[in-house]
């Protein structure tokens, strides 16, 4: 039992460590001078323990991201300095026994993207065509996405509003907001699908009454049935 105990801690510690970092090293792996090349790469000397340390770094949270290009393995760590990556890397014995050499570097990005696909179910790409309705300022356009029954749920703390039902009333509540911010507009920063639930992390932007820029994020769920919008649950934005 006081063993578990303390891997649990020596667990939390670590994760701890990558949650509190926003510093990424770049470490890319090539062959070394005790690589074999007559033999496939999971046969060489080490490649086991190689992958298990990849794969322990990815459950503490530390491995942000791995791939190949080329003939180099490239994997992005997010660790507080130089010597806790090496710290890392020192639990991996192909480094030090020469089947492989890894370089460490700072990783600076200076672009975000996703290497996921594009959700691309029948609910997403109706959920996109109506983001894209609504930064057209088509009223009519965006309630087509609504179902007749359509209900807008405003979500804070334990509590949840009504603010809109109905999808003429929404329809009728969207050209008002059209004409008092003639230039808002919504972006889908992040669109996951669970079945009917579609979550949304977006990112509003508009110009005040008072001629201010003004921006906000915000989450949001989508219930969606045939194509239509039934129900949405909007958390509370963060300007």
């Amino acid at each position: 039992m006081r063993t578990i105990c303390i891997a649990c801690v020596a667990l939390f510690l670590c994760v701890g460590l990558a949650a509190q970092s926003d510093t990424l090293f770049a470490v890319r792996f090539t062959v070394g001078p005790n690589w074999d090349a007559a033999k496939a790469p999971n046969e060489q000397a080490h490649f086991a323990e190689h992958s298990a340390n990849l794969s322990r770094l990815r459950k503490e949270g530390v491995l942000v991201i791995g791939a190949r290009f080329g003939e180099v393995g490239l994997v992005v760590l997010r660790l507080p300095d130089e010597e806790a990556v090496k710290a890392q890397l020192a639990r991996d014995p192909s480094i030090e026994r020469g089947t492989f050499k890894a370089q460490i570097d700072r990783f600076m990005p200076f672009m975000h993207g996703s290497t996921r696909a594009p959700l691309a179910t029948p609910e997403a790409l109706a959920l996109r065509a109506y983001y894209d309705a609504f930064n057209r300022h088509d009223a009519d356009g965006t309630a087509a996405f609504l179902a007749e029954e359509v209900k807008w749920y405003s979500v804070s703390g334990d509590t949840q509003s009504l603010d809109g039902e109905g999808r003429t009333a929404v329809r009728d509540w969207l050209a008002g907001y059209f004409k008092q911010f003639p230039d808002v507009k919504s972006d889908v920063l992040e669109l996951r699908q669970t079945g009917a639930h579609l979550f949304v992390h977006e990112s509003a932007s508009w110009t005040a009454a008072d001629g201010a820029k003004r921006s906000q994020s915000a989450f949001a769920i989508y219930e969606m049935h045939d194509g239509l919008v039934r129900r949405v649950w909007y958390f509370p934005a963060v300007k």
